[in-house]
């Protein structure tokens, strides 16, 4: 792997929200690409880009599902 795929994979695993857990995409083989969920490994992709919207749509469900969890306790609370 150049320099060029590591400074890539530092910026695809940026942290967009702090609310969602830490998904980190890294190199799976000598050809895919694989997202972790902490050591848990979540999916293989053959492109990047795969590995990128699998974490983009999981990081949208966890922020929807935290949000929802939020409103429950406002509601409970009052």
């Amino acid at each position: 792997m150049g320099d060029g795929d590591n400074l890539m994979e530092s910026e695809l695993n940026e942290k967009p929200d702090e609310k969602v857990k830490s998904l980190l995409i890294q190199s799976y083989g000598t050809r895919y690409f694989a997202l972790y969920d902490g050591e848990d490994l979540i999916c293989v992709t053959v492109y990047k880009k795969g590995a990128l919207e699998v974490k983009r749509r999981l990081e949208i469900a966890s922020n929807l599902a935290q949000e929802k969890a939020e409103d429950i306790d406002e509601q409970t609370d009052t």
